[in-house]
C-alpha cells in the first residue's frame, strides 16, 4: 500500500504507509527526541546507499521507502556487477557505524543518535532478508546457486537467526516489562518473510 508518490528527475519516490505507521509508533514509546534520533540514523543509512548508485554512475529509476528501510532500484540501462550490488548493500550500515565510531572519538558516544547509528548498523548487518545484511548473502549464493535456490537458503537462514532473536526479544520484554522493541522487529521480519513472494523469483 503506497500513501504517497512523487518524482524528481527520472527518479520515482514512493512513501510506504509503513513509514507512518513507525514515526507514530516511535514518537508514541520512544518520545519525540528518540524517534529523531533514529529516523536521522535512517537517513544517513539510505544516503550510503545512494552515494554508491550515483559513484557507480548508475542512478536510481525508483525508491520505495518502508519502515524497514528503502528499496532503490537501479536503472535497467545500468545493471551492476554482483560485487557493485554488494558494496551497495553494504554501504548503508557502514554508514552508519562510520557516524558511531566518529561521535566516540568526538566524545559523543552516549547520545541517543549515536545510539541509532549503532543499532541501526547492527541489525542491518544480519543475514536476514530483506535486510542488507541478507541481500548480500542472497547476491553472494547467486554466485554458486541459481536464484530460486539462493533466495530459499536465504528465506530459511532469516528464520533460523530469528527464532533466537524473538525469544531473546520476548525475555527481554519479561525483564523490563516495556522494551518489546527486539519482539516487535523479529515479529515484523517473520511476517514480512512469510507473506512476501519476493524471495522466490519467477
Amino acid at each position: 500500500m503506497t500513501m504517497l508518490s512523487f518524482s524528481l528527475g527520472n527518479c520515482s519516490f514512493r512513501l510506504h504507509f509503513s513509514c507512518f505507521a513507525l514515526l507514530a509508533f516511535s514518537c508514541l514509546f520512544g518520545g519525540a527526541s528518540g524517534s529523531a534520533a533514529v529516523f536521522l540514523a535512517a537517513f544517513f543509512h539510505e544516503c550510503g546507499h545512494l552515494a554508491v548508485l550515483f559513484l557507480l554512475h548508475s542512478p536510481p529509476e525508483s525508491v520505495t521507502i518502508t519502515a524497514l528501510g528503502c528499496r532503490i532500484i537501479s536503472s535497467p540501462d545500468h545493471s551492476l556487477h554482483v560485487w557493485n550490488e554488494v558494496l551497495l548493500s553494504l554501504m548503508g550500515p557502514v554508514s552508519n557505524l562510520t557516524i558511531y565510531f566518529l561521535m566516540q572519538a568526538l566524545g559523543m558516544g552516549e547520545t541517543l543518535f549515536a545510539a541509532g547509528n549503532l543499532a541501526l548498523g547492527l541489525v542491518h548487518l544480519l543475514p536476514i532478508e530483506p535486510l542488507d545484511g541478507g541481500l548480500v548473502l542472497r547476491k553472494l549464493l547467486e554466485t554458486c546457486v541459481d536464484e530460486v535456490c539462493a533466495a530459499r537458503i536465504v528465506r530459511w537462514i532469516s528464520f533460523l537467526f530469528l527464532f533466537p532473536m524473538g525469544t531473546l526479544g520476548f525475555f527481554v520484554l519479561l525483564r523490563t516489562r516495556y522494551n518489546f522493541s527486539l519482539l516487535g522487529l523479529c515479529v515484523y521480519l517473520m511476517l514480512y518473510l512469510a507473506l512476501s513472494r519476493d524471495y522466490l523469483p519467477e
